[in-house]
């Protein structure tokens, strides 16, 4: 009998124990990835703008969140680092316990989380929900982790320019190519110039098609435009594209007797981009835009695609924002004493 009873010891010990001590043993001494060596934690203060509440949290944890919100969470693991990257580089910029300046909408906080103002951010609830009812109970998991591990795999990394901690802006869709800071936003910033981006083909946004009746066409420009004067019977020789950036994209446009920017006629009929066309079919303007967002710093798309043919995150970063380094914060900081 106590022979049966060590036997099955023995063998419950070989079967189970054994295994998972293994197992955990394997991962305590795992190397972690690059870039998650010795980084302090930092604590960021966050205006929920939905809840009307101010949270202090968890700088890496604050990121997560972004990443969920601003970036596909099935878009390549590659793509999510770097939008990690850019993500706490943007945060790490305005937070004040690091020397940082806040958006003047919002001074009392670091950042908040709407995107009109900073980043677009959700919960790891609202993520896990959404996930699931996106992929299923039982697929939504992978998607959580490659956007999870995307940002442990990168903590800490911040993008600088000659020192200088940068201001990463980015969006959907170039079209084609980026676009100079000083052609959308007036200043120039070194970093933030036209680049090829080639690799969005797969995005729901490269074109846009809008169309509106000529009656609604010339309205619409009347109400944004004071006296502007335009032939309704005559919309493609009334309208006369002036100059375009490196980009492609529109920046100035005559349109009757009135010589506006691009970025106004955008607003104004609410197109993806300042990258269009307006042509006439019969009574119907129609309007092709190519593009989305204002096409300045990295393309999500872009980055996507360079990712899916084997670019690495800090390659990706290179590509669209010229003459950076990626450093760790602390590293950032102690050089620039």
């Amino acid at each position: 009998m106590r022979t049966i009873i060590l036997v099955i010891l023995f063998i419950f010990l070989v079967t189970i124990v054994l295994p998972v001590f293994i197992t955990q043993g394997c991962n305590m001494f795992q190397r972690p990835e690059k870039g998650y060596l010795d980084e302090k934690p930092y604590e960021a203060t966050v205006y929920l703008h939905g809840e009307g509440i101010i949270r202090n949290m968890d700088l890496e944890e604050y990121i997560k969140g972004v990443v969920a919100a601003e970036m596909p969470a099935s878009f390549h693991h590659e793509a999510l680092k770097a939008q990690a990257v850019t993500a706490r580089t943007y945060a790490v910029k305005r937070m004040t316990s690091l020397g940082g300046s806040p958006n003047p909408d919002h001074p009392e906080v670091d950042v908040c989380t709407d995107s009109t103002h900073c980043q677009a951010w959700i919960s790891d609830e609202q993520f896990r929900k959404n996930l699931r009812g996106q992929f299923g109970l039982f697929g939504y998991k992978k998607y959580l982790e490659n956007v999870y591990q995307a940002v442990d795999e990168t903590r800490g990394l911040i993008l600088v320019y000659q020192d200088e901690i940068i201001d990463p802006l980015f969006h959907s869709t170039s079209g084609g190519f980026t676009e100079n800071s000083e052609q959308v936003f007036s200043a120039v910033v070194p970093y933030l110039r036209s680049v090829s981006s080639p690799y969005e083909e797969h995005s729901p946004k490269l074109t846009d098609r809008v169309e509106m009746k000529t009656a609604d066409f010339v309205k619409t420009m009347q109400q944004k435009f004071d006296g502007l004067k335009i032939d309704a019977k005559d919309i493609p020789s009334a309208i006369q594209v002036l100059e375009t950036s490196q980009g492609g994209k529109v920046i100035s446009v005559r349109i009757g007797n009135k010589v506006v920017s691009g970025r106004e006629v955008r607003a104004a009929l609410g197109l993806n981009s300042t990258d269009f066309k307006i042509g006439c079919q019969g009574d119907t303007v129609v309007i092709t835009t190519t593009g989305y967002g204002h096409g300045v710093g990295m393309s999500q798309y872009g980055a996507d695609g360079m990712a899916k043919r084997g670019d690495a995150f800090d390659r990706i970063l290179a590509h669209y924002y010229t003459g950076v380094d990626i450093k760790r914060i602390q590293e950032a900081f102690d050089r620039t004493k």
